[in-house]
């Protein structure tokens, strides 16, 4: 052997014993140093904790009938990533679901941090692809098919505004209160309406259980389980029935409308209040979206021009045209400025401020001689421009602010009350004599559906303005209730009672023959109210709101009702024969024959 290749061979020899003493030595370490770290790793990796996910609590309406519950549904989630976060996995996951690789990723992204938690890909899947993840489960490591609680809606449209919808939490709510709460990443929480403003008492407390898991991420068996705690149940004010009526009268409408030709009508909103305690009855918002579709629809929802998604009861602000007309008598009557006898005459378009416009009634209508009860019943705007005039602006804005416009009901339970518009004296702004005349008949403002009912709630009880709330009473799992709303007055009006009679009569005398809303007066009870047509254009070719104001019954008041269309025409045109048609079914089912939608009232507005 040559001494070349001897000095190779001692070489080879004492490289194979370094390395083996240094694999030696990190072995000894590992096994001395680490194992208690590695023994919890595999014992880890073999025994997990799973979450189980609590159901919401249940909504109903002040009857019992369940607005919004759980049924039972599959989610696909991924256990082990470090088995599942393969291309070949993720691409047959991806084809199972329909869904992308990259989507897959996107999700698993969002969630990885959280490294001891099941990965949500779907939720509310179908049990076909529960069956196709079961029978590809080993080329689906770490692949977990998850039981959990999926929010429906039985009534599917009703209330949705009301309600609101449930989706996955987004990244900007998990990091600015969902961590701090526990949520996780991939939790369903309230995004709008009821759902979102009593989150925290619809939410349960999950449970978990600890499984054993197989070499593919897979459960083997169950070692242990805390139950999961439902959420609070909630009972609203609202009734299913009154609710149900008020949407399809609004939906009939409409429909109604366009067939006629009215190509512009296509939005509105309808509140009933219980006069006696702010309850709101009914609050309808047109169109609208089925919460249980919400997800699968929502571009589309985006994209419609009728703005499905806003809650017009509260967030919509219109001009209240005519149906203002009861605040001014209101102020006129109680500033001393006209008596109940007193009379203005009507000739006609006159100008009342030099260099101002002739003014006048709708459709040029000479109404004679007027006391405040026949300007009511016949919407006078003559007389209403006399009133103001020699009252003023600030008087008649005392009035508007007693009756609650121009600032928030008060209501709390959902989001998105806008405050709404009065036309008043404001520093640093142009004021011209003639806009107290706009003013007078209702121009110039700009209130939501839900103040209108409010104020006409306000003139029901004669004076009283409760908060309107839509939470009856909060219970908790075991039935224990642990909130019941009571009525809270907000303000009390300082109003004669000769006033709110006169004024009662005025609203009387509109269902009466020769009154703007004299179809009324075949109902079964007897129905107080205005009608109103609310301007949004100087151009004549765009159709004015379509407005009524009323409560019924007129001397027992059990609901104050609001409503608009928008563009739909003068008061008899539109709002008019929804008020009809939802007062005669719901006082009398069947009983009382609709209005045509080609039935008008010659004279009435």
């Amino acid at each position: 052997m040559t001494k070349s290749l001897q000095r190779r061979l001692r070489f080879f020899v004492l490289a194979v014993v370094v390395v083996t003493m240094l694999l030696t030595a990190r072995l000894a370490w590992l096994q001395i140093h680490q194992y208690e770290y590695y023994v919890a790793k595999a014992e880890n990796n073999r025994l997990r904790e799973l979450p189980i996910t609590a159901a919401r609590g249940e909504i109903r309406d002040c009857n019992g009938v369940v607005l919004a519950k759980n049924r039972p549904g599959f989610a696909v989630s991924l256990l082990d990533l470090e088995k599942a976060y393969k291309d070949e996995v993720i691409m047959l996951l991806g084809e199972i679901l329909a869904v992308s690789p990259e989507e897959i990723r996107s999700k698993i992204a969002m969630q990885q941090y959280k490294s001891f938690a099941p990965i949500r890909i779907a939720d509310d899947v179908s049990t076909e692809i529960v069956a196709r993840v079961a029978e590809h489960q080993i080329e689906l490591p770490g692949v977990i098919i998850e039981t959990t609680p999926v929010r429906v809606y039985p009534e599917q449209t009703l209330a949705a505004h009301v309600l609101g919808y449930v989706g996955t939490i987004q990244v900007d709510q998990y990091q600015n209160w969902g961590k701090e709460k526990g949520y996780r990443i991939s939790d369903i929480v309230g995004q709008t309406g009821i759902e979102s403003a009593f989150e925290e008492y619809l939410r349960g407390k999950d449970g978990a259980e600890v499984v054993e898991t197989n070499h593919y991420g897979q459960r083997v068996r169950e070692l242990g389980t805390v139950p999961p705690v439902s959420g609070h149940n909630l009972t609203l004010t609202l009734d299913a029935r009154l609710q149900r009526i008020v949407e399809k009268a609004l939906a009939d409408v409409i429909a109604g409308l366009q067939e006629g030709g009215n190509s512009q009508a296509g939005k509105g909103a309808v509140v009933a209040l219980d006069p006696k305690s702010g309850a709101i009855r009914a609050m309808a918002s047109y169109p609208a979206y089925n919460p249980n579709t919400f997800n699968k629809d929502y571009l589309q929802l985006m994209s419609d021009p009728g703005l499905p998604l806003i809650n017009k009861a509260i967030a919509g602000a219109y001009p209240v045209g005519s149906t203002f007309k009861m605040i001014v008598g209101t102020a006129g009557l109680e500033e001393g400025f006209i008596s109940p006898t007193t009379r203005f005459v009507c000739v006609g378009r006159k100008v009342y401020f030099r260099g101002e416009p002739p003014r006048g009634c709708h459709g040029g209508a000479v109404h004679g001689s007027s006391n405040v009860v026949r300007a009511l019943q016949v919407s006078c705007n003559n007389f209403f421009f006399e009133l103001g005039r020699i009252m003023g602006i600030d008087t008649i804005m005392k009035y508007a602010e007693g009756f609650g416009l121009g600032k928030p009901t008060g209501l709390t339970d959902v989001a998105g009350e806008v405050k709404g518009t009065l036309l008043r004296r404001e520093e640093g702004k142009p004021w011209y004599p003639g806009n107290v005349l706009t003013a007078a008949i209702g121009q110039g403002h700009a209130i939501t559906p839900l103040q209108l009912a409010n104020y006409g709630a306000i003139l029901a009880n004669k004076g009283t303005h409760y908060r309107p709330y839509l939470v009856q009473t909060i219970t908790s799992p075991d039935g224990k209730t642990v909130f019941s709303a009571e009525p809270e007055v907000l303000n009390q009006m300082d109003v004669s009672d000769t006033t709110w009679q006169t004024i009662h009569d005025g609203m009387k005398a509109v269902t009466e023959p020769g009154g703007t809303g004299s179809s009324l007066r075949t109902l079964p009870v007897k129905v107080a109210a205005k009608t109103g047509s609310a301007q949004v254009s100087q151009d004549d070719s765009i159709l004015p709101h379509s407005l009524f104001l009323g409560f019924a019954p007129a001397d027992d008041p059990e609901i104050a009702l609001a409503v608009i269309v928008e563009h739909g025409g003068l008061g008899y045109q539109a709002a008019v024969p929804l008020a009809r048609q939802i007062f005669a079914e719901y006082y009398a089912e069947g009983q009382v024959k609709t209005m045509s939608k080609n039935e008008t009232l010659p004279g009435a507005f």
